[in-house]
């Protein structure tokens, strides 16, 4: 089995923020659903992993900043996950998930102030 580049890692950790980005609460249940019940449910915690952030700590392409709101993320998104069973509906209404999106926006942002698109798809090559 082949390790995953770098440059993977940056790609799938920016796939997760994307998936959980407040943006997505004018998508339709079921894609939105599916963006955080299934595909933020798994990535963030394989890639908001201390493994992860520090690979990509140590690579330089992300700070001590976005390491510490990606794992106050991750710490989140368990916490809400073990609260009870979600659905758009209960997604829509809650405060919990409604923090997690601001985060997620945030720690997005912070990323899109350190590299350019341009930057980004090189990164993750």
């Amino acid at each position: 089995m082949m390790a995953i580049t770098i440059g993977q890692s940056l790609d799938f950790f920016l796939d997760t923020l994307l998936k959980s980005s407040s943006k997505n609460l004018k998508l339709s249940d079921e894609v939105l659903e599916h963006y955080l019940l299934e595909e933020f449910a798994t990535g963030a915690p394989a890639f908001f992993s201390d493994f992860t952030l520090n690979r990509l700590e140590d690579g330089g392409i992300i700070d001590d900043e976005i390491v510490k709101k990606s794992k106050m993320l991750q710490k989140k998104y368990l916490l809400v996950d073990s609260l009870k069973v979600w659905d758009a509906s209960s997604i829509r209404k809650s405060e919990e998930w409604k923090e997690i999106m601001h985060l997620s926006d945030e720690i997005k942002e912070l990323i899109d102030e350190k590299w350019t698109e341009e930057e980004i798809e090189y990164l993750k090559k």
